[in-house]
């Protein structure tokens, strides 16, 4: 009886389902099996939990075009890259792509110009070191819970959960971070060849002093190479201090940075969060120490003479052989990263003096958010999804085309092609899911494996989170900024007498209203830290 009266619901059913089958077959057919469907390119290794979040019948969706507003350097077979990518989309969620590339030097202004002037923009590069949390508390973009819950499935399974706490404000959403490293440690890099010919013993050096005798060495042994190279035309070497080179404490830096310095801190390892500045005197003692070395070596002639001055770009110098060492960052693979960025004439090898943190900064580094403007955030996240779970989209646009911009060597691994249009510039952290890159030669086989295990193991920053509202210490942090920028080379040694200058600048910083900011963080941390520790 059962059967006989469910029988005119059943043939209703199929009678819709016939209809459902002949309208998309007028539009093309579908193969019926979602886990071997195969891309109109080569291969498409997406989960099939990927195609039921990201493709709905084409009946649903009417042709859009996704911009992706992205950083990087524009390159000459974007538009061949942009028409294999459009050709993924239309089949997979009846879409189009428009790249936007815009070089590092550009991106921030034009992409600030193009909010403010409420340019259509979907998928936009966005990172704490480029004002991402100033353009959220300005609305330029929209709160991603809800899209990501419901077409984002793929982002959720694959990225650390510290990666999805970290770009919220007011506890929303605004970013998705691109799946690669989540933290690095501060370290001295070296070229290989220098440290074996002079047996440099690099797991001593852990501070800039330890770096003396080898500066004298290098001096004398080897004339035409550049002991620390530093560019305060660059704006790079302020009044700020570089406190865990100099004393591997537990010190990191917290809120607001004006003109790029370090001024606010806290000791990661305390049971409460209490803020410092660099008034205060164990602080000023430990610049003061660090600049006058500085001096020290500068006189010595272990600093370039045109520190002060120079916009000269450290790599561009490393490529042509003229740097032996250099401080920076370092995660799993990084000396190879290196290596290929110098076209591949050097080894290098690292020494890592501070312990990998994962903090607010360091995992909301590289990220997309999707615009106000976008008039299909729906469309924009399934495209994103897309990025962090298909090899061929990511690789594609990434790397480019195979065989017209790199060979397949192997399953997973890439020689590029040299001069061929597409490729140099390195979208690798940009964009998606690093996790998916093709590796390239010299990479290491276990590279991923190493960074999910050094992700795994990184110590979570207490404050995690955190973010600093400067709404009330706006004229502040202008002040600020005004008074370090006027003494911005003074971390580059070319200044003397800088301990006479640090307490010409720090009278400054104090006249600015450093305490008031330093209050003001300190009552939001306080009261977050209740909330949430």
């Amino acid at each position: 009886m059962r059967q006989r009266k469910s029988f005119p619901v059943m043939l209703a059913t199929l009678l819709a389902v016939m209809m459902v089958l002949q309208a998309c077959s007028s539009g093309g057919s579908k193969n019926a099996d979602e886990k071997n469907d195969a891309t109109a390119n080569e291969q498409s290794n997406s989960p099939s939990t990927e195609e039921a979040t990201n493709k709905p019948a084409e009946a649903e969706l009417k042709p859009y075009e996704v911009s992706i507003v992205y950083f990087g350097t524009p390159e000459a077979d974007v538009a061949l890259v942009e028409k294999k990518l459009n050709e993924f989309f239309k089949e997979k969620i009846n879409a189009t792509v428009k790249l936007q590339p815009i070089a590092a030097s550009d991106y921030q202004n034009r992409t600030e110009l193009m909010m403010n002037t409420g340019e259509k923009m979907d998928l936009v590069f966005s990172t704490s070191w480029l004002n991402y949390f100033g353009n959220v508390t300005k609305g330029a973009f929209i709160e991603l819970d809800e899209l990501l819950d419901k077409h984002g499935q793929g982002i959720k399974d694959t990225l650390h959960p510290l990666y999805l706490e970290a770009p919220r404000m007011k506890g929303k959403l605004y970013a998705i971070p691109t799946n690669k490293e989540i933290t690095q440690g501060q370290s001295f890099t070296y070229r290989k060849d220098i440290v074996d010919k002079y047996n440099i013993p690099i797991e001593t050096i852990n501070k800039w002093a330890d770096l003396e005798p080898w500066y004298e060495k290098m001096s004398k042994e080897e004339p035409g190479l550049t002991n620390l190279f530093l560019a305060g035309g660059n704006g790079n070497s302020g009044g700020g201090i570089h406190m865990m080179f100099e004393t591997n404490s537990n010190y990191r830096p917290i809120g607001p940075t004006p003109g790029k310095t370090q001024m606010f801190l806290v000791d990661y390892t305390a049971s409460e969060m209490k803020v410092k500045s660099i008034l205060e005197p164990e602080l000023v003692d430990i610049n003061k120490k660090e600049f006058e070395l500085f001096r020290s070596y500068y006189e010595k002639g272990y600093i370039n003479a045109d520190a002060g001055t120079s916009k000269t770009n450290a790599a561009d110098l490393r490529r042509q052989g003229k740097l032996w060492m250099s401080s920076g960052v370092w995660k799993p693979g990084s000396d190879i990263e290196v290596k290929i960025a110098d076209n591949n004439q050097f080894d290098y090898v690292s020494h890592v003096v501070t312990e990998p943190i994962v903090t607010t900064d360091l995992a909301t580094g590289s990220m997309f958010s999707i615009s106000r403007t976008s008039e299909d955030p729906e469309r924009a996240m399934m495209v994103l999804n897309y990025l962090h779970t298909d090899p061929y989209v990511i690789n594609l646009i990434v790397h480019g085309i195979e065989d017209k911009h790199y060979k397949k060597v192997g399953d997973n691994r890439i020689e590029p092609i040299a001069d061929s249009g597409y490729g140099a510039s390195a979208l690798f952290w940009v964009i998606g899911s690093q996790m998916l890159n093709y590796l390239k030669p010299g990479q290491p086989d276990d590279l991923y494996t190493n960074w999910k295990k050094f992700n795994d193991e990184a110590v979570r920053f207490p404050l995690m989170g955190f973010v600093f509202d400067d709404s009330n210490v706006k004229n502040e942090i202008s002040e600020l900024t005004a008074v370090v920028t006027e003494y911005k080379i003074l971390g580059t040694g070319a200044v003397a007498n800088p301990s006479k200058m640090i307490d010409e600048r720090n009278g400054k910083l104090k006249a600015a209203g450093i305490e008031k900011v330093q209050a003001e963080l300190q009552t939001q941390i306080d009261k977050w830290w209740a909330e949430n520790k």
